[in-house]
This record gives C-alpha cells, sequence and structure tokens, in this order.
C-alpha cells in the first residue's frame, strides 16, 4: 500500500439532542453536523482540500446530489426497538441524465470543493438541515405518524461513505489555489502512468497542464479518513 500523506477524522454532532413533533423554529433547524480536521500531513502545516461529493461532508448543490440524499447517514435506529428504522438515504440511483463535460472540476456546478484547515487550525463545519418533511421523505419503515414523543433515535455515519472523497489535494482553495484549475484525474502512479484514463481517452500532457496551473488530485489512496470514537453515542429524541 502507499503511504499515507494525510489523515483526516470526521466527527459527527447535532444541533440539538431533541427534535419537536409539532413545532418546527424555521430560524433553528434540526441539522445534522460533520466536521473534518486534519490528524496528520505529509506537508507541515498545509491545509488539505477535498472533492465532498457523495462524502459525509457534502451538504449539496441541489436535492438530488447531497449526502442526505446519497445515503451518508444509516438509517436512524430506535434505541427501544433497533427494527423501528427511519431511513434518510434515497434507496435507488436517480438519474442525472448527460452531464456536460467541463474540463476544470471548479467550474462544474454539480461539484463541490471544500477546505479542511492545516493541523490544529480548526475544522471544516458542514450543516446538513433535516426538517421532519425531509427526515422521512425517503423512509421504508416509520412515518411521522409512527414516531411518540420520547422516543429516542441513534444517528451514525454509512463507514462506506468514507472512503468517497474522489480528489483531494494540499493547499487552500482561497489561497494558494484560488487560481489554479482542477483537472479530474489523480497524478501519474511511480511509472508515471495516468490509471484513471476513461475508455478512449487521449492522454493529457500533465507536465505541461501543470506548467498551464492545473492541479491534479493526489493518489487517492494516500488519503485516509477515518471517524472519531465520539460517533458512537450520537442520539436524539423526539418531543411534543
Amino acid at each position: 500500500a502507499d503511504i499515507v500523506q494525510a489523515h483526516l477524522e470526521i466527527t459527527l454532532g447535532l444541533s440539538s439532542s431533541t427534535v419537536s413533533l409539532s413545532q418546527t423554529d424555521p430560524a433553528r433547524p434540526f441539522q445534522l453536523i460533520t466536521s473534518a480536521r486534519v490528524l496528520s500531513t505529509f506537508q507541515d502545516h498545509s491545509a488539505v482540500t477535498i472533492c465532498t461529493d457523495g462524502s459525509p461532508l457534502d451538504n449539496g448543490q441541489h436535492k438530488h446530489h447531497d449526502g442526505l440524499f446519497r445515503g451518508v447517514f444509516l438509517p436512524f435506529e430506535s434505541l427501544s426497538d433497533p427494527s423501528r428504522r427511519i431511513q434518510i438515504g434515497f434507496a435507488g440511483w436517480p438519474n442525472y441524465g448527460s452531464l456536460p463535460d467541463i474540463p476544470n472540476l471548479k467550474e462544474r456546478p454539480w461539484t463541490r470543493f471544500e477546505t479542511v484547515p492545516s493541523q490544529g487550525q480548526g475544522s471544516l463545519i458542514i450543516k446538513h438541515e433535516l426538517s421532519l418533511d425531509r427526515m422521512f421523505r425517503n423512509s421504508r419503515d416509520l412515518q411521522l405518524g409512527d414516531i411518540k414523543p420520547g422516543e429516542k433515535f441513534r444517528v451514525r455515519l454509512n463507514p462506506k461513505r468514507l472512503d468517497f472523497i474522489s480528489w483531494w489535494t494540499f493547499g487552500d482553495l482561497n489561497g494558494n489555489l484560488k487560481e489554479k484549475k482542477f483537472a479530474r484525474w489523480q497524478l501519474p502512479d511511480k511509472t508515471g502512468l495516468l490509471d484513471d484514463l476513461m475508455p478512449g481517452e487521449i492522454e493529457p500532457d500533465v507536465n505541461r497542464m501543470l506548467e498551464q496551473g492545473w492541479v491534479f488530485s493526489q493518489r487517492r489512496d494516500e488519503l485516509k479518513v477515518t471517524e472519531s470514537a465520539e460517533n458512537d453515542n450520537v442520539v436524539f429524541e423526539f418531543i411534543e
């Protein structure tokens, strides 16, 4: 395996430990909060910029393309009866239609990048708003009418989604990466080969693109993403 160049830790939290079944305050919506911090990097004092699409740090560009919809959270499970579940993610695979080929990933409206601050400088904090309507929209087990006040549910990240960061690099979107263009390939492997070309795709001139201000993703398997041990105890309670 390749050497880990950067290690991110994701922590899960809630905006409130209670969700009201009757009163909703639009000014203070219930939110699932995912945060990421740099545990270590090969490049000292460097921030890490990631593509968040489909990961626990994806709060969306549109309603069919956020982490909630795409299943970054496991079904909420009742503490009193684990078979009582609220599914948040969409069960199928949505048809996004054909997307135009935009070479610079930064310019793709359906692709999102975020910067995780350098080690010791804080966290990237992402808020996933979850109204009651949204909470039960894709649920196949429980509906709102099945819930009684006092029932508690556990929230967990889907561990398979921790590896969904498909593009990453060292640096800051508002700093050294501000004027850079993002190429969709990862850097060549040790033998100099690009190993993520599409079938029939012409191999780009990597060195020339780098000179022109393009940034390639670091090797995907050199980014390690784990979740905090605190994530085992994230619970909310429904109240009247």
